[in-house]
């Protein structure tokens, strides 16, 4: 073991009132074997500062560096003062060692397996938040990032990225450490020579190798992990097949501000327009662009693109729930004609809330408008371009599928965009297709879906919790998820079932999640009314459950702008059965099951080959297909477009 010379000591007293750094790294990413280069080599010491265990080390606050994996949340303000210099790691490699570092060294009586999938899992913020929220988390914060990968190929590089943001007295080239010499010896970390029998080092470094995971995870176990941590490791550059690409450049440079009308978020019901609204909120601060500078107005509020993800819907003050109560009152009260007459001559859009001026004075480089029908609200904001989201054109190709005031309303939402010169974004390769035959381009830029939220759920007290609470019928069933409305087709969803011969239905009953829409009124063959069971609203965290305990997923609709359900289905694994019309094939490629919406037989065909569906092998598949779409993709796409005017692929 070597020791600092007196030399280094003398010139490291100069440079003792130098800068203080915070080294920071998710666990098993490098940092122990940085600290020991940095001692040897530079006669820099440092601390750590870590809650669990024996605690922060003492006095680490006159520390020059400063070693820790929590959160920032979950550390003093004179830590996140310093500049921050964070390691980072292929996250496969890092999870496995971390699951072999508490068999070696933390909890020894523990399984690895068991260890590595509460690693990936990262449950309630366990295991310091998880790789990917680790990432997100600090990669903003650093002034300094440095490779796993690059640190044990050349440290001493390394450590001169270390130098921009606190200087190094000149190396001791020939006291740099390898992991062999580390494993094998007493090193300064890592050691355990304070506070254990000074063994541990031949646990505390195991390999210092690069793609070790490949021998380590099992095909489920590694599909897993990207399912969870794909979009993030792709952001940072870390590829699917081991290579790695740059990390994005997260520099501040020219900004555009822009304004997102949001006002989605203010519905009692998230539906699928509020979930994009929200799903790109939830990218834009998990991957920033710097470029971009986003407000959200939500009705006749403009707040940050943060307190817009804290906004609930339904807080006691909202005037708009109780518009929403009182016209779904309405709509069950009043006869349908009559309820159509009082939404066009006194919409609630049209109230006097809604025509309130912004109390703003900032203009906007871009509007972000995410749905024609609510131009409204943007109508007094200040802005030099629009942008604008069509999720769909039901209401001029399918009108029969809609209330008219809500035709009037997106007509006069499509006249505003074109009058105002908008550049429009189409969900789905359908709408930008429905786009060009009215004359209008639309950039394709597909929504996704959150893996972190939808994925097999092995948790067997949630799962029997979802269960019971909705009544779910015990064994397999066939799973449909949607709002109960003509247009998603549950009437000949529930007519192609009951053509079922009895011992499949008997099998595999039939449950329709969902609220009521408008026309909602179904009806339900006699001899089959005891298989078909409704379960009403679903809460959004139950959905996950609900999705690994059905057999397959039904989703007939007549017209889908995109689908979100469909893809939340497949993410847990669940095979599925589709239209073979507008954008639904788009997302189940070749995974998936299509009918004819409009054929009684066609569905039932369909039906009969998901019930004959291996689940167990078909899971790999469905969550493989949905790595497709991503809300990373959706919203580095939507950035480019919203800053440059056209989009480009992500990195």
């Amino acid at each position: 073991m070597h020791f600092p010379s007196l030399g280094q000591l003398a010139v490291y007293s100069i440079f003792a009132t130098a800068t203080m750094i915070t080294l920071v790294s998710y666990p098993r990413s490098g940092n122990t074997f940085l600290r020991n280069v940095l001692f040897e080599v530079y006669g820099v010491s440092s601390k750590t500062y870590l809650t669990d265990g024996h605690g922060p080390d003492e006095d680490w606050s006159n520390s020059q560096v400063v070693k820790t994996h929590h959160l920032p949340d979950n550390l003093p303000t004179a830590l996140l003062d310093r500049p921050i210099v964070y390691l980072i790691r292929d996250g496969r490699d890092a999870v496995v060692s971390f699951a072999h570092h508490r068999k070696d060294v933390v909890a020894p009586e523990s399984d690895f397996n068991q260890n590595l999938k509460e690693a990936v899992y990262a449950a309630e913020g366990s295991h310091f938040g998880g790789w990917s929220a680790h990432v997100e988390a600090w990669l903003p914060k650093a002034a300094v990032v440095i490779r796993f990968e690059d640190l044990i190929k050349d440290p001493i590089a390394a450590c001169e990225k270390i130098s921009r943001v606190m200087p190094l007295p000149a190396p001791d080239l020939a006291r740099l450490p390898d992991f062999k010499g580390l494993k094998q010896g007493t090193p300064e970390y890592g050691s355990g020579k304070y506070s254990h029998d000074g063994a541990l080092a031949q646990h505390w470094f195991r390999k210092g190798v690069v793609g070790g995971w490949r021998e380590e995870l099992s095909e489920e176990m590694a599909r897993l992990f990207w399912h969870l941590h794909g979009e993030t490791m792709e952001w940072v550059g870390y590829q699917a097949n081991g290579a790695i690409n740059a990390l994005p450049d997260l520099k501040r440079a020219s900004v555009t501000k822009v304004l997102m009308e949001g006002s989605k978020l203010n519905d009692p019901f998230i539906d699928g327009i509020g979930r994009y609204v929200r799903e790109v909120l939830k990218a834009s601060e998990r991957y920033p662009d710097p470029r971009v500078d986003m407000d959200v107005m939500i009705e006749n509020r403009i707040v940050g693109s943060e307190e817009a993800l804290k906004h609930v819907a339904m807080d006691t003050g909202n005037r708009k729930g109780a518009f929403q109560v009182l016209k779904n009152v309405l709509r069950l009260a009043l006869p349908d004609r009559t309820y159509q007459w009082l939404a066009r001559v006194a919409p609630v859009s049209r109230m006097p809330k809604f025509n309130e001026t912004i109390v703003s004075n900032d203009s906007y480089d871009v509007a972000w408008l995410t749905l024609p029908q609510h131009y409204l609200f943007l109508q007094s904001a200040r802005f030099v371009k629009l942008v604008a989201t069509v999720h769909d054109l039901t209401h001029s190709q399918f009108p029969q599928f809609h209330e008219a005031n809500n035709i009037h309303r997106a007509e006069e939402g499509m006249q505003w965009i074109r009058e105002n010169k908008g550049t429009y974004i189409a969900v789905s390769e359908s709408t930008q297709r429905d786009m060009l035959k009215e004359g209008a381009y639309a950039a394709h830029i597909p929504e996704g879906v959150d893996r972190r939220v939808f994925f097999p759920i092995h948790n067997a007290h949630l799962k029997a919790l979802v269960r019971k609470r909705y009544g779910l019928p015990e064994g397999p069933f066939l799973l449909s998820v949607s709002t109960i409305e003509p247009r998603k087709n549950i009437q000949g969803l529930i007519d192609a079932y009951a053509a079922l011969d009895p011992t499949t239905r008997q099998r595999f009953p039939l449950v329709l999640a969902g609220r009521k829409g408008w026309r909602s009124k179904l009806n339900i063959p006699k001899d089959c009314a005891g298989q078909i069971h409704f379960t009403g609203f679903v809460r959004e965290e139950h959905l996950p459950a609900l999705y690994t305990l059905a057999h397959g997923f039904c989703y007939v609709s007549l017209y889908e702008g995109f689908g979100l359900p469909v893809l939340e289905a497949m993410a847990c694994g669940c095979p599925v059965l589709v239209s073979d019309r507008a954008s639904l094939p788009e997302l189940v490629g070749e995974v998936g099951i299509l009918c004819d919406p409009e054929s009684k037989a066609s569905i039932t065909e369909g039906l009969g080959q998901l019930t004959q569906t291996n689940r167990a092998e078909a899971e790999g598949r469905c969550m493989q297909q949905t790595w497709k779409f991503t809300w990373r993709d959706c919203w580095a796409k939507s950035a480019h477009l919203l800053v440059d005017g056209n989009t480009a692929p992500s990195a």
